[in-house]
């Protein structure tokens, strides 16, 4: 029985070792087994694609089973991840935002990713122009776009403190600067609005968080300096 090591999430197969009795190099053998796992069981044909190379990817890319392709979008080159965009299966595509390049997840978001987890992952690993991308591709899908706040640069906070939608206003605040918080706690509150309430009470937390931060780097400061007075 095959040993397994767990690889992306996935159980996967060690290749096993070779027979003394077959006359063939260890590099050989393997690519006999990848082979064979190739044209095997859903788990088999899982290694083949995590443990092969291009040859794996082009024959497993398209598979049946989704586990397979999510496989291959873990492992894969940028050529065959850019075919799996359109998949119809969010395991895969969220695989995608997570070990594609960037240029694939731009690729997901021209074609209309709307799935909040992918979404997420292609905020939290992309780079400075994915995310302005998405920005600009979740403008008008405030349930997405608020998957992408957590991840997005100051200049993306900003443009979203003028967001039309309240609530995306408020979680873009709620990861931004001590300024941009009281900018929006200025703005008129609704009364017994609830949500809007419980939005503001968050950013006054954001505040506390803000101004103990910026008192321990000042304590910080401030213990160096004297050090470096005494040291004189």
């Amino acid at each position: 029985m095959n040993e397994t090591e767990r690889l992306h999430g996935f159980l996967v197969k060690k290749f096993p070792e070779k027979p003394e009795f077959l006359s063939m190099t260890q590099e050989e053998f393997e690519d006999r087994t990848l082979q064979a796992w190739s044209g095997s069981d859903e788990d088999s044909r899982v290694s083949a694609a995590l443990r092969g190379g291009e040859r794996e990817w082009e024959l497993l890319w398209n598979d049946e089973s989704y586990k397979v392709r999510g496989a291959v979008a873990c492992r894969a080159g940028e050529k065959y991840q850019l075919r799996l965009v359109g998949d119809g299966v969010e395991p895969v595509r969220k695989r995608l935002a997570v070990y594609g390049t960037d240029r694939v997840r731009l690729a997901l978001i021209e074609r209309g990713e709307a799935d909040p987890e992918v979404i997420e992952n292609i905020a939290k690993f992309g780079n400075i122009t994915v995310r302005h991308r998405l920005v600009d591709a979740a403008w008008g899908k405030p349930q997405l776009l608020t998957k992408a706040v957590p991840y997005l640069p100051a200049s993306d906070i900003e443009r979203l403190m003028s967001h039309p939608d309240t609530d995306i206003r408020y979680k873009a605040a709620e990861h931004g600067t001590k300024e941009q918080c009281l900018r929006l706690l200025a703005q008129p509150c609704p009364q017994n609005d609830i949500m809007s309430i419980t939005a503001r009470e968050a950013l006054a937390e954001r505040i506390d968080e803000l101004d103990a931060v910026a008192d321990a780097i000042n304590f910080g400061n401030q213990k160096t300096r004297e050090n470096h007075e005494m040291e004189l």
